[in-house]
Parts: C-alpha cells; structure tokens; sequence
C-alpha cells in the first residue's frame, strides 16, 4: 500500500511542480510515508520518476483498451469520453503538467535511459492503438474514404500533444476537446 500510495503522489508532484522543483522530503510530505519506506522501495529518485512513468502508462493503456472493446459506440463518441476524463483531470491541477509522458521526457536527468525509453515505447505503441480504432470507424462508414487509419492517428496524436501543451500555457483545458472537434470534422 505504502508503494502504491507514494506513486500516486510522486506521479502528481512530478507533473504539477516538475520533477527537478519536487523533492523526496515533498513526495514525504505529501504521502504521509516516511522517507525510510520510500527508500526501501525505491533506491533514488530517478527510480521513482520510472515508477511514475510506469503507472501514467497503466492509466493511459487502460483507458485505450477500454476504447477499443467499446465497438457499440461511435469512435467519435469514445473518444470524446476519454477527452472528458483528460480534461478533468487537467482541470483538478488546475491546467498544470498537461502530458506527463512530454513533461516527463523533458524533465528526466540525461542519464535516466529507461524512464526515455518506456516513454518512446508507449508513443510506439500508442500509435497503433489508434489505428486500430481509426479503423473500426473507417469500416464503420463513420468518416469519408481515403481517410488512412495510421495517418489519422499519427496526426490525432501530434494534435493532441500540441493541444495538451495549449492547455497548459493558455489555462484553457477546453482546448483539448476544441482540437479534437477540429480533427474529427476534418475526417468526416
């Protein structure tokens, strides 16, 4: 419980204050874990920032595979419902971090090899996550012909981030759902 509960909380400090402006005494603070038990489960901070990493990634792939098993439901209408809990969130940090994987990427010290690389393997794995239900929409006449499943998620992908980072600058969440209206109007 210890571990899970100072993994939720670093997962948040990282992202609203930054990883180099959170301290392992705040993580501390905030957790009501005493620094010695997070010691025991995690020898640096830098093991911390993977396991922050690691459960932003579980949260993400989680909400994406529930998408795709929602086949009764328009791709339209599934992503705008992951959109909403996204946004909720952002909102709740009062649009601080936008996307933990680009803010944690940036903020990670060079030599933090595998926390870059879990956050490559999920972008590449992300990518044909969305294709997939790209698809379900393309043979579902949901959006006009020539519309390519890989292409439409490598740009849904590129929108999203640039409107994440918008949020985050402007204090406007509503960007992301704005951008993702714009997108999906270009597809039909």
């Amino acid at each position: 419980m210890n571990r899970k509960q100072v993994i939720e909380v670093a997962a948040q400090l990282f992202l609203i204050r930054g990883y180099a402006f959170t301290s392992m005494d705040d993580v501390m603070r905030e957790s009501q874990v005493s620094k010695s038990n997070i010691y025991y489960h995690f020898k640096s901070k830098e093991e911390l920032l993977l396991a922050a990493v690691e459960y932003w990634i579980e949260r993400y792939e989680a909400a994406f595979f529930a998408l795709l098993g929602q086949a009764e439901r328009s791709v339209e209408e599934r992503v705008y419902a992951f959109l909403h809990e996204l946004t909720a969130g952002i909102e709740e940090r009062e649009c601080q971090g936008g996307c933990p994987f680009i803010s944690f990427y940036i903020q990670a010290p060079d030599q933090a090899v595998q926390v870059k690389q879990k956050i490559t393997g999920f972008f590449t794995e992300l990518q044909p996550m969305l294709a997939k239900l790209f698809q379900q929409g393309l043979k579902r006449n949901e959006f006009r012909r020539g519309i390519g499943a890989e292409q439409a998620a490598a740009l849904f992908i590129a929108a999203m981030e640039g409107a994440l980072v918008l949020a985050e600058t402007t204090g406007r969440s509503a960007i992301v759902e704005e951008t993702a209206q714009h997108f999906f109007s270009m597809l039909r």
